[in-house]
């Protein structure tokens, strides 16, 4: 499944609150950096995926390289996933950050804990012999009615493959037409003069 991602709003406003719409210009967008550096809670909790309702992986990992023949193994690995999603107490700085991690009934536990600050974290893979740029963030502005949350926001930035490598996890409350709220996980990889690979999978809470 291949789209373009639409373009984030820029200097949008919360709908529908009274209290955001009558604040001055330079106050409301001093409030809205400030609250987008804080972990939001309301997707804490432990996650399993609805596989109905989710795109399968297959698309992005084959943008990273992953040869095709591997996505079967993969789509049965994907089937059970869980994640686990926590907003620890912040630092004595005030930085605050998100622990996810995610498993299947067949792999290893992954963990991600990232600040929210937006600054770049050198990391390297598993193995070593990859490195990256970890980053976090959270945004408060969208274009997208459905979305009920804030967005939780973490980026790889592929720096050892070359300029506008980055893929990007996006995760945030949506309303679905069966009026229910679950979790949309946005997977999102970026590549040089190529169009965005976007797949989203959706999980619903159980705990």
């Amino acid at each position: 499944v291949t789209h373009r991602v639409a373009p984030m709003a820029m200097g949008a406003t919360e709908g529908g609150s009274s209290i955001w719409s009558a604040l001055p210009d330079p106050l409301r967008a001093f409030a809205n950096r400030l609250d987008g550096k804080r972990c939001p809670k309301e997707l804490e909790g432990r996650w399993r995926i609805d596989n109905r309702r989710s795109e399968k992986l297959c698309p992005f990992v084959v943008g990273l390289g992953v040869p095709y023949w591997a996505c079967p193994a993969i789509g049965i690995l994907e089937r059970s996933t869980e994640l686990k999603i926590s907003c620890p107490e912040s630092t004595s700085s005030g930085v605050e950050s998100i622990v996810i991690e995610d498993t299947t009934a067949l792999s290893k536990r992954n963990v991600t804990e990232v600040r929210l600050d937006g600054v770049e974290v050198e990391k390297a893979t598993r193995t070593g012999r990859k490195r990256y740029m970890l980053s976090g963030s959270v945004e408060n502005d969208h274009l997208e009615a459905e979305v009920a949350s804030k967005t939780s926001v973490v980026t790889c930035r592929l720096f050892q493959r070359g300029p506008g490598w980055e893929t990007r996890q996006e995760r945030a409350l949506v309303h679905q037409h069966d009026g229910a709220v679950r979790l949309r996980e946005r997977n999102v990889l970026q590549r040089p003069a190529e169009e965005d690979v976007v797949v989203d999978r959706f999980f619903e809470k159980v705990q």
